[in-house]
């Protein structure tokens, strides 16, 4: 298991997940979904069945999508969404707020994201400087996503987390987003993760996506892209072959990136997830055909393979098949992994508690598909309801961890 510094926090009784006053259960229906496709979950805002806490906790969230928390004694309330904190308006606002609401209450626990360049985790340390009585308690990015829904549910864990977004600093120093962990009220441990792939440019790669498909698919992918010169793809490639300002990257996000590039619907991104917001809309959704991926084996940890993925989706592009079927197989393939990496796991540890949470599971094609062949394959499956499922959940994550880890 993964541990933060050790706080003097009370533990929380874990209470199964209610429907009024009645445990949920979920429905195994043929078509393995719950009626009306939802889970219900409690509501955040009540705090009548949250603990009673002995020191404040502030809980500074994430820097891209930036809600924070601050809970004293029975007392908790929710910052207003904040925006990217690398807007120099956005970070003094959030400043601002973040010490009105803290400035009456007595110092105890700040927990921020473990990203040491994060504007939060910055903010985090001054805040502790001018006041040495604050504890700081810094939180891997995925594991306070799968901890929000752990808060939401009111589950002890363990629990097998599957935390797909774009980005998230991970432990070792690589930038996660395709991981799968277990996760109870101590800490975590990394058992999955998709494959590292260079990461071309840095934050390049996101506005340009078309980056990660040479990152995919190395030189053979240049001829696949379009509307990009020669040079650019030359320089690209270079910069890899060189490790030059190409960071590892784990993210099933970029994955999605690769795959709107690859179809040529996204090349150069205007907008945040334009190519995967595009890309699923394309979707055919009668389409069931899916691509090859594999499970491998690396320092003690499953690492999921996708270059057979891509393999496929440029073979069917030869063949002539319609974008429209292929994007649909890039997302059945993308369910299939996390279906089929959880049943290995779950078969590895006894675990059949699953926590969806990460940006990735905006994608309704993805997460629908996912819940429905989780819970048809007779596993209890949550996924973040009250809260959203994107990076406006850390701060609850955040505040999860600062409640219930020990030295």
């Amino acid at each position: 298991m993964m541990y933060n510094k050790c706080l003097s926090c009370p533990r929380r009784d874990g209470r199964s997940p209610q429907r009024g006053n009645r445990p949920l259960s979920f429905p195994r229906s043929p078509s393995g979904l719950w009626p009306s496709g939802t889970v219900p979950a409690r509501n955040s805002s009540n705090i009548s069945s949250r603990p009673v806490m002995s020191k404040t906790i502030l809980a500074l969230g994430a820097d891209i999508k930036n809600r924070f928390l601050l809970a004293e004694g029975k007392s908790f309330k929710a910052g207003p969404e904040m925006g990217d904190l690398g807007d120099a308006e956005n970070y003094e606002r959030f400043r601002r707020q973040v010490r009105k609401a803290a400035g009456k209450v007595s110092p105890g626990v700040i927990a921020c994201d473990l990203h040491p360049a994060y504007f939060s985790t910055r903010f985090a340390k001054e805040l502790s400087i001018l006041d040495t009585r604050y504890s700081i308690l810094p939180v891997q990015h995925h594991h306070a996503h799968i901890a929000s829904v752990m808060e939401e549910y009111s589950l002890k864990g363990p629990v097998i987390g599957v935390s797909f977004d774009g980005t998230g600093y991970g432990t070792d120093g690589n930038i996660w987003g395709g991981e799968f962990l277990l996760v109870d009220k101590k800490g975590f441990k990394r058992l999955a993760h998709l494959k590292y792939r260079m990461m071309p440019g840095g934050d390049k790669a996101v506005s340009e996506p078309w980056r990660m498909v040479l990152s995919v698919l190395g030189p053979g992918g240049a001829k696949m892209v379009k509307g990009v010169s020669r040079k650019q793809k030359g320089l690209v490639l270079e910069m890899m072959s060189k490790e030059i300002n190409s960071p590892l990257t784990s993210s099933a996000g970029r994955l999605f990136d690769a795959a709107a590039a690859l179809l040529g619907i996204c090349t150069h991104a205007s907008r945040e997830s334009e190519g995967p917001i595009k890309l699923e809309a394309m979707c055919d959704k009668k389409e069931e055909g899916s691509y090859p991926f594999d499970i491998s084996r690396e320092n003690g940890m499953c690492v999921i393979g996708t270059d057979g993925l891509f393999r496929g989706m440029v073979r069917d592009m030869g063949r002539g098949k319609s974008k429209k079927i292929i994007a649909a197989r890039f997302h059945n393939s993308m369910g299939n992994i996390i279906v089929e990496v959880v049943k290995k796991l779950s078969k590895k540890t006894g675990v059949r508690d699953i926590a969806l949470s990460g940006g990735v599971f905006q994608n309704g094609y993805l997460k629908e598909r996912a819940l429905r062949d989780l819970i048809g394959a007779g596993y209890q499956t949550f996924i973040n309801r009250s809260n959203p499922v994107n990076d406006l959940n850390i701060a609850m994550g955040q505040y999860f961890v600062a409640c219930h880890w020990v030295s």
